[in-house]
């Protein structure tokens, strides 16, 4: 007997006894939430391994050369350029648990906020503009390199002029705009969805542009080039992700509306 003292066996019927609620199967389900709502975060754990422990003098080499000595990490993690970035990352993923608990918000909601934290300050900002851009941010700057070597050629050079574009879209329109998404997201507001499926399209764009040109020419330098690729269809592939939930939760709207209406004309 699971139900509490003063309480008949009726009123506990449909409570989940405390077997059921330790079992493997509640479990697996809450680390799959848990997956769900944080993979982005992980994903960025991801690329923060590889560029501490590659070998960067050897990164064009296949299978990876990695470096253990501690010293790329040591240049990426001492660098301001790196911390000036992932500090406040982690600050952001830090309110973003709390801000998540304390407004009971769903995997989905709470993964949307954290792709939108982990572009603002790591992905568009740390990669693409320090690394692939303006050319600052210690290691990462040698892997574009060798994922593109037109990197290697002053900004704006022909060769190099669509990942200029790209960064450029990045610095003066998706930067700002995850930075709004986390603001309506915090505000709760009612339109937030609208905007999303508007940024995510950006996003979405702005992929196919940056890597149109090389796929289409046939550029491959080295594995990093698949590896960049293969990162970076994360880009399209998420966004049609966003639209597709924020289409199914306004057609859910629309079927409830459409039976509520003809309950009422019965």
């Amino acid at each position: 007997q699971f139900w509490h003292k003063g309480e008949s066996p009726q009123q506990f019927k449909g409570k989940a006894s405390p077997w059921q609620r330790s079992s493997p199967g509640c479990c697996e389900g809450a680390m799959l939430q848990t997956l769900a709502a944080w993979w982005p975060a992980l994903f960025v754990l991801g690329t923060l391994l590889l560029v501490c422990i590659i070998d960067i003098s050897r990164a064009h080499i296949f299978p990876p050369v990695l470096d253990l000595s501690g010293e790329p990490a040591k240049r990426v993690l001492t660098s301001p350029w790196f911390l000036g970035m992932f500090l406040p990352l982690l600050v952001g993923l830090l309110w973003i648990r709390s801000f998540s608990r304390a407004n009971k918000l769903s995997s989905t909601d709470t993964c949307n906020m954290v792709w939108w934290m982990v572009n603002l300050f790591w992905f568009h900002t740390a990669c693409d503009i320090f690394s692939g851009f303006f050319m600052t941010m210690p290691v990462l700057t040698e892997l574009y390199a060798h994922m593109s070597p037109s990197h290697l050629t002053p900004r704006w050079h022909e060769s190099r002029a669509h990942l200029d574009s790209g960064y450029c879209l990045e610095l003066f329109v998706e930067v700002p705009m995850a930075a709004w998404m986390l603001y309506l997201h915090a505000r709760r507001d009612p339109a937030r969805h609208l905007a999303e499926v508007w940024a995510a399209a950006v996003q979405f764009a702005g992929t196919i542009c940056y890597y149109a040109p090389g796929v289409a020419k046939g550029e491959t330098h080295c594995w990093l080039s698949y590896m960049d690729r293969s990162c970076g269809a994360v880009w399209v592939i998420f966004p049609m992700v966003i639209l597709k939930r924020h289409l199914d939760a306004e057609r859910a709207k629309g079927g409830i509306s459409g039976k509520a209406g003809k309950t009422k004309a019965a």
